[in-house]
């Protein structure tokens, strides 16, 4: 019997998922008071636990994460594979991504707020998504859902990914990395869904930031390190931008007292777009690790296997 450990939380009502593939061992865990001993022995891990404790279990050879976020993960040994619930987030992140977007574009925020005045009052024009182009930085999951939801609400999308193979229909265009600034200073949204690496971090200086449209909304929901966040102040100190929606952000958690929260039209959630919050994603998620461990019992291919030097 292959020991598991799950470290994902499961109700009752859902743990006969992982009970019944036969083969498997398999202990539930609570991860937010756990040690070593109670995950020592185990040769599979399903959920996220910290890398300090996985890195001492010795019979460890594959880790199932419940993100699809993985970049904490990559020192981990060359013989221990990794895997990522890419795949799950797409469609509850891309939803909370255009939910910002209408709040900017249609002045929502600055409504709720003339509404606590008791102030009827006409804020006046607005844009919409139909005219607008919408660059998407990061064209994995989150980053194609988002850019087929907006194409299909109206607007010119244009992608960005690491290698261009070829320009999905939802799509006007692809650009890489090196030449998205090509693109940039013509679009209206500008929506980051990028892990973190080396090519990714601080990609969004003040120099990139001001190569963006004057007047346009930033989105980012992947990594806070993407944007510089000295320079994110500055020029939304200055009014450059419309709105900046950042669900995450640098440092994270932020502390209390950073100007960033009271800086206007800078628009900020505790990194809750994906996470469990969505009924959806947490049966995808379970479904994912479930699925996986079915193969890695019947030693077929794994699927979302991430490649630690990139880290995703």
């Amino acid at each position: 019997m292959t020991k598991v450990i799950v470290a994902t939380p499961v109700p009752e009502n859902r743990k006969e998922l992982f009970t019944s593939v036969e083969g498997a061992d398999i202990t539930f865990i609570d991860r937010t008071n756990i040690t070593i001993d109670d995950i020592k022995d185990a040769e599979v891990i399903l959920g996220n636990l910290p890398l300090s404790l996985v890195k001492q279990c010795e019979n460890l050879k594959w880790i199932q994460l419940d993100s699809a976020g993985a970049n904490t993960y990559s020192s981990l040994k060359e013989d221990i594979i990794l895997t990522n619930a890419s795949g799950a987030y797409g469609t509850a992140i891309s939803e909370h991504m255009i939910g910002c977007v209408l709040m900017v574009m249609k002045n929502l925020a600055r409504y709720l707020d003339i509404q606590k005045e008791h102030e009827f009052t006409n804020l006046g024009s607005v844009n919409t998504i139909v005219s607008s182009k919408v660059l998407s930085v990061g064209m994995g999951d989150i980053g194609s859902n988002f850019a087929k939801k907006m194409n299909a609400l109206g607007a010119e999308v244009y992608g960005v990914r690491r290698g261009v193979h070829e320009t999905p229909d939802y799509c006007k265009g692809m650009y890489t990395m090196e030449n998205m600034d090509e693109i940039l200073p013509e679009c209206d949204i500008v929506a980051l869904s990028l892990p973190e690496t080396e090519e990714t971090v601080h990609l969004f200086d003040e120099a990139r930031l001001r190569k963006m449209k004057k007047g346009a909304i930033l989105v980012n929901v992947g990594r806070g390190s993407a944007i510089v966040t000295e320079d994110l102040l500055k020029i939304m100190r200055e009014g450059y931008l419309a709105g900046a929606c950042l669900d995450v952000t640098d440092p994270e958690p932020l502390p209390k007292n950073h100007p960033l929260w009271n800086t206007e039209h800078v628009y900020i959630t505790p990194h809750i777009s994906g996470r469990f919050n969505a009924a959806l994603t947490y049966d995808l998620v379970l479904n994912i690790l479930k699925d996986n461990l079915v193969r890695y019992l019947n030693n077929e291919p794994l699927e979302n296997v991430v490649n630690k030097k990139l880290g995703y």
